[in-house]
């Protein structure tokens, strides 16, 4: 089986000729159909041999014609009907060996004899078949064609793997030449009970599908293997007699091709009992329909690669259950998309969905002509064939971890690869030792589990604080200064992940931890992918914690109106925001915390009174009469909000030093709305690149508040240059020393989020 990843949900392409009935290649579909039809026969025998041996000797001779059936009725319904032209159905290991395990509950049932004996188990057997077609079917009706494929991988390797291994036990018996009645707990009489001219056989029949491609590239190597096996055992008989040669397949009941296989089930559709046993059945009838449309899928996907074409999964599915509900009122086994046949069909030349329909029709003639000479095929030849399938369900993807386990060279993926490993083995356990449902059960369970563990790693990917990490409101020096050396006291978490059970806890501690030495602690949503309600739930506990200690909690990317907001107040988180600040995003959150930094420890805090000239950064420095200087070549404005200072790609021809107010650097959007770059507070200078380098604006500039400015254009600029050289000298330090601060800032920044 290929893994599940590879199954694709698509609707095949309408040029493609397989998608419908055609007889231009019909002599490439005959070739193909006859390749995969001899194909099916050789495991359509064995197969229903197994699932109806646990019924008996008597209803053990049901079984081939069974196996039979289902290539011909359920074969021939997917091909017309099924979203994969190409892919022939019929009896498959995966299924065969769990329904094998049905029919043996079904013939443990204590009263069966009292209920009508062998008809009755038949009848829930086959309705059992027909319940699996009518799960498959509401499958493709509700497309659950890609939900399917959802299934962990690993726990179906694992699956696989332990159904191999039931194969390989349940047919070592007729390999050793065992008895029926032999228990392995017994295994000391082996050497007593051995019959060596049967396991002789066995070994030439295995030998014979082994060289069978060296002999003959045109006859399937199973039947290869099975003409060794027969030649073998009846030439040995000759010489040893039968008695010592083990057991042949036995009398068959005749083909009657008749839809009377679920019959006795309607007969006893009355009948409480009945009901109640079949109800025993349905945690196996799930199993199985789910485990033959995830075969189906896979088959349908492995084509596609092979054909270049693409199929479609809700089809087939509805394709694959009508098939076996098909299947079970003509008394054949369930069935699903099979690989083998259908490759070796396309190899032969099979391009179109005749292929299924002569396939068929093939094997049904082949059940009439040869249906008396079935019962004279030896037990051993097909339980070695049996063997050989179950050595080649043994999932290589599973094989190739133990290989990738040695060659890794990181910690986390040799962690990774011991956790699918032990998914694997858990449920391959499973499966021998319990009962497939529960193995089943198991791995689902034991792969939520590891999924959750790797999910619980610490969501917090990033922690800053503002000495390096600033927003983007531009202070001046002083004020920066303050944020450089207090800026540890506000704390942000940049979260990545989903916040849920298994995350949230882990949260509130590393927050706590950080909050000890913290005036404010931001936490960054913006890639937190999911939430739930127990994350939702700690997230006040945390608030309610450290906002008692006199902690500004803040959530950034998080406001009452936005879709995290909106989950936070649908599952009863509304009371948070009671207790945090919220914002549209990290800058807003921290330009809040570094504003109430200023406000403590500024001195004498923030008065919002309009600053003088000399308090200026461009008069940094300068004696009075320098700053009475300066006057001359400056010019106080106000402006009120809303007002724009300059608009981008206007003349560079102006530099401002805010004495006043706020104001916001930034560009329009070209689908609408602004990129705020920055906010500007009293006591900065802006605009001065624009004029040294004589370049139109970069950006706009508008007055968030009634502001008041300086403004120097390039005439007074001119002219300060050719009458104070000296002063001009000095200013320009000053511009460069604040270009530098404002340069080393930006550094910091970005050295905080590489």
């Amino acid at each position: 089986m290929a893994p599940a990843e590879t199954i694709i949900d698509a609707k095949p392409a309408p040029a493609n000729p397989a998608s419908r009935l055609s007889f231009t290649h019909a002599k490439g579909d005959f070739s193909g159909a006859m390749i995969a039809a001899v194909i099916s026969i050789a495991e359509s025998i064995p197969y229903g041999l197994m699932v109806f041996a646990p019924l008996g000797s008597t209803a053990a001779g049901y079984g081939p014609m069974a196996g039979l059936y289902a290539s011909i009725f359920a074969a021939g319904v997917a091909a017309l009907l099924g979203g994969t032209p190409l892919l022939i159905s019929g009896p498959r290991a995966s299924t065969s060996v769990i329904m094998a395990a049905m029919t043996a509950s079904v013939a443990a049932i204590p009263d069966l004899d009292a209920h009508g004996g062998l008809p009755t188990a038949l009848a829930l057997v086959f309705l059992a078949i027909a319940a699996i077609g009518l799960l498959e079917l509401v499958f493709g009706v509700l497309k659950l064609g890609r939900t399917i494929k959802f299934v962990p991988y690993p726990v179906i390797a694992g699956f696989m793997n332990g159904v191999a291994i039931l194969l390989l036990i349940s047919q070592s018996k007729n390999i050793l030449g065992l008895p029926e009645h032999f228990l392995w707990a017994d295994w000391r009489q082996i050497p007593d009970l051995l019959h060596p001219w049967t396991a002789i056989v066995a070994a030439i029949t295995i030998a014979g599908i082994v060289v069978g491609p060296f002999i003959s590239r045109l006859v399937p190597s199973l039947v290869t293997g099975m003409a060794f096996g027969i030649v073998a055992y009846y030439g040995f008989a000759a010489f040893q007699g039968l008695d010592v040669m083990g057991p042949v397949i036995g009398e068959l009941p005749p083909a009657t091709f008749a839809p009377t296989a679920l019959g006795p089930a309607l007969t006893m559709i009355s009948d409480p009992w009945f009901w109640t046993q079949f109800a025993a059945l349905a945690p196996t009838i799930f199993v199985l329909a789910m485990v033959a449309s995830i075969d189906s899928l896979m088959g349908a996907a492995a084509l596609d690669a092979m054909t270049s074409s693409r199929h479609d999964s809700n089809r087939e599915l509805i394709g694959q259950g009508l098939s076996n509900m098909v299947s079970a009122i003509m008394g054949g086994l369930a069935s699903s998309g099979a690989v083998a046949r259908s490759a070796a069909g396309v190899r032969a030349g099979a391009r179109t969905r005749m292929t299924g329909v002569f396939h068929a029709a093939i094997v049904l003639v082949a059940t009439i002509a040869a249906g008396p000479y079935v019962g004279t095929i030896p037990r051993v030849v097909l339980a070695s064939i049996l063997v050989v399938v179950a050595v080649g369900m043994i999932d290589s993807w599973s094989r190739e971890l133990v290989s990738r386990l040695r060659a890794a060279d990181s910690v986390s993926y040799r962690r990774e690869i011991l956790a699918n490993l032990a998914v694997v083995v858990i449920v391959a356990v499973a499966t021998v030792a319990t009962d497939l449902i529960t193995a089943v059960v198991t791995g689902v369970a034991v792969s939520m589990f590891l999924f959750v563990t790797k999910m619980s790693k610490l969501i917090v990917a990033r922690v800053t604080d503002a000495s390096v990490r600033r927003s983007l409101k531009v202070r001046d020096r002083d004020h920066a200064e303050l944020l450089a050396r207090y800026g540890r006291e506000v704390v942000l978490l940049e979260l990545d992940g989903p916040l849920f059970f298994g995350t949230a806890d882990a949260l509130v501690t590393e927050c706590e931890l950080h909050a000890r030495q913290a005036r404010t602690v931001i936490l960054d949503f913006r890639r937190v992918s999911e939430m739930d309600a127990t994350g939702v739930r700690l997230l006040q506990l945390l608030a309610r914690t450290i906002t008692a200690r006199g902690i500004a909690l803040l959530l950034a990317h998080v406001t009452r109106d936005d879709e995290n907001g909106r989950f936070i107040a649908a599952i009863g988180g509304a009371g948070l925001f009671k207790l945090v600040g919220s914002f549209p995003d990290v800058d807003m959150a921290l330009e809040w915390a570094e504003d109430r930094l200023v406000a403590v420890y500024a001195e004498g805090g923030s008065d919002n009174r309009e600053l003088a000239l000399a308090e200026l950064c461009l008069a940094d420095g300068l004696k009075p009469a320098e700053v009475e200087a300066l006057g001359r070549f400056v010019e106080r404005r106000e402006i009120s909000e809303g007002r724009e200072l300059f608009k981008r790609d206007d003349p560079g021809d102006s530099l401002f030093l805010l004495a006043k107010g706020a104001v916001t650097i930034s560009v329009a959007r070209p689908g609408g709305g602004v990129i705020r770059f920055a906010t500007l507070i009293p006591g900065v200078m802006f605009g001065e690149m624009a004029l040294l380098e004589r370049q139109p604006r970069s950006a706009d500039a508008t007055a968030t508040t009634p502001i008041v400015v300086y403004e120097m254009d390039a005439a007074a600029f001119a002219r300060l240059l050719a009458e104070e050289p000296a002063l001009a000298a000095r200013l320009t330090a000053n511009m460069a020393r604040e270009m530098a601060a404002r340069l080393r800032v930006t550094s910091e920044q970005l050295r905080s989020v590489s």
